[in-house]
């Protein structure tokens, strides 16, 4: 009887027309749902993991890097193309500048938004100057820039400073980010300085420049 059953399942199985290119689509793509969404939840485990290791890592460098005095201002002047758009009075400003952050932000647009922290100074109240950058098909692009509080004394300095020379260059991009070009700066700095400023501060150093504590504290960066 049994043997009766499962011919005649082969013989109605026989029948049944073979399903089209379309169906046959439709039915492994219903197969690949739930593969994607383990796949998708791996993937975002795997990047929160990446993220609170490098988070761990980046930390550590602020510390060590503010141990260092002017590390930020000789690594932006000796940056190949960095250096071209700093003058000497950009680089007696970034003089005061204390530590750098690049923070990556998803939603509610991809963006990426820079921290430049500065110390106590004569031209300027604020103690960080932020500038943010939507991230598209077509690079960075201006989306907002905190204001620079200028101290009264210098305020007319930079007025004049900023419209004497409207070329593209830091102190320009400083005051305001949307300055045409400034997306170049932007892409310098999250790119190439934030991720491994070591290179340029280290750049063309002259013999005693810094102290054994610095050298031993660049020597502890270049394993992180």
């Amino acid at each position: 009887l049994q043997v009766k059953q499962d011919k005649k399942k082969q013989f109605e199985t026989g029948l049944r027309p073979c399903p089209s290119p379309l169906e046959a689509l439709e039915a492994l793509q219903i197969e690949l749902q739930p593969v994607n969404k383990q796949a998708s939840r791996e993937h975002a485990r795997l990047k929160l993991r990446m993220w609170q290791r490098r988070r761990h890592h980046l930390e550590q460098r602020s510390a060590l890097i503010q141990g260092i005095r002017g590390f930020w201002a000789k690594a932006f002047v000796n940056h190949p193309q960095m250096s071209a758009l700093i003058s000497k009075h950009d680089e007696s400003m970034l003089r005061h500048m204390t530590n750098l952050k690049v923070e990556e932000h998803k939603f509610p647009r991809e963006c990426r938004k820079i921290l430049l922290f500065f110390g106590k100074n004569s031209y300027f109240r604020n103690e960080v100057v932020t500038k943010e950058y939507v991230l598209g098909l077509a690079g960075y692009t201006a989306s907002h820039s905190s204001p620079v509080q200028w101290y009264p004394r210098y305020r007319q300095e930079a007025y004049r400073r900023r419209h004497d020379n409207s070329s593209l260059n830091f102190f320009n991009w400083f005051c305001d980010h949307r300055f045409a070009g400034s997306s170049r700066i932007a892409e310098i700095i999250i790119e190439d300085l934030w991720r491994n400023p070591l290179p340029y501060f280290n750049m063309e150093e002259a013999p005693g420049e810094s102290t054994e504590r610095e050298r031993g504290i660049c020597t502890i960066l270049r394993r992180l």
